[in-house]
């Protein structure tokens, strides 16, 4: 496959609406979708990554297809999309043990793949089946439709005030980027962290937003005005506290909000506490520590050179090499009446997500039913 590149006019929406890293949480988009009341006068950008890891990559899939119908929508290539279309065309029996390996994997992990979804449809056995020839050749057939889908994706969405890709662009000459693999611009790790900037905006997700900060964990969309880059994946699917983030702008780009989802329950805080004045993000791409001392229930860690303390349970590895991933000792500043989203709790206290941040909250709180964010 090759770069393709689509031009959109959305001078004529009232509101943009932009979403990425889906990642099989396609009830996570519909719930977004519906808070911000989306309808034909939006224009909606769909950055890519629809599928993997979440729990209906193919309900997604199919969601985002029949969203995709309205001229108001504008879906995109992501890396994961573009890697399961190209491992589905390939018939060996070595990669069939690889993606039916890798389908297992999944399944213990997030609970679902797309591969185990289209073989359940097919009335197939994932342990069973994953071995019979010409498995690759039926799935094409019975999903035709949905692979064609994928395959006739863009790469990269030219508006008038932005450029729309997955992963990042090397620059903004796009003609320049016509013929070569589109991959580069799909999987471009750490895109904010490359110093670059740009005359239109350029929006990408791929890369979680919790990897560019080292102190607050936070998962919100990163808004550089000044190099005209937006971030917008907030790890969904990808970390066990990430979130889905829902950007909405105007087709200039002159002023942005958002929304976001997650599966967690709600808490109503009843005590007040202060935020910490320091704090330290250990993410998964930098998660080897130092361990200082084992106590009960917490291990003393340093992660280049900070001290703090997380959950036993947290440390990973041997004295080897000890590792950490996504996690923070941030204390979230917290009013009695807040409402916000617990991610687990842990020797009588509740780790958290409060406005984007994960941190401690270690005051009294009730259980209470969904609400809005």
């Amino acid at each position: 496959m090759q770069v393709s590149i689509r031009e959109a006019r959305l001078k004529d929406y009232e509101r943009v609406l932009v979403v990425s890293d889906i990642h099989g949480y396609g009830h996570l988009l519909k719930k977004l979708l519906d808070q911000a009341a989306f309808c034909e006068k939006d224009a909606l950008i769909i950055l890519g990554d629809m599928i993997e890891k979440g729990p209906d990559n193919l309900g997604t899939l199919r969601y985002v297809m029949a969203l995709s119908e309205q001229e108001n929508v504008f879906p995109l290539m992501g890396n994961v999309d573009l890697w399961r279309l190209s491992l589905m065309r390939d018939d060996s029996p070595e990669n069939q043990a690889d993606v039916i390996n890798f389908s297992k994997t999944a399944k213990q992990w997030w609970g679902s793949s797309i591969v185990g979804e289209m073989m359940e449809e097919m009335g197939l056995d994932l342990e069973k089946d994953g071995n019979k020839p010409g498995l690759f050749r039926e799935i094409r057939c019975c999903f035709a439709k949905e692979l064609d889908f994928i395959r006739n994706l863009p790469t990269v969405l030219e508006t008038e005030a932005f450029h729309f890709v997955h992963g990042g662009l090397p620059h903004e000459r796009l003609e320049e980027l016509n013929g070569i693999n589109p991959f580069s611009l799909l999987k471009n790790d750490n895109f904010l962290g490359q110093g670059l900037s740009f005359q239109k905006w350029v929006v990408a997700g791929h890369w979680p937003v919790a990897l560019y900060r080292k102190d607050i964990l936070q998962h919100g969309p990163v808004v550089d005005k000044e190099r005209h880059i937006l971030s917008v994946d907030g790890g969904c699917g990808v970390r066990g506290d990430g979130q889905l983030n829902l950007v909405i702008t105007d087709w200039q780009g002159t002023q942005f909000s958002h929304l976001y989802a997650m599966d967690k329950p709600f808490i109503l805080a009843e005590d007040a506490q202060t935020a910490s004045e320091t704090a330290r993000n250990i993410p998964y791409d930098d998660p080897v520590v130092e361990l200082v001392r084992k106590e009960e229930k917490w291990a003393v860690v340093r992660h280049h050179g900070y001290e703090m303390r997380i959950p036993l349970r947290s440390l990973q590895g041997d004295e080897k090499e000890w590792r950490c991933y996504n996690l923070t000792d941030y204390r979230l500043p917290v009013k009695p009446g807040d409402v916000f989203q617990m991610i687990f709790e842990y020797d009588g206290m509740a780790y958290c997500k409060k406005d984007n941040v994960c941190g401690w909250y270690k005051g009294r709180y009730q259980m209470i039913k969904e609400t809005n964010v």
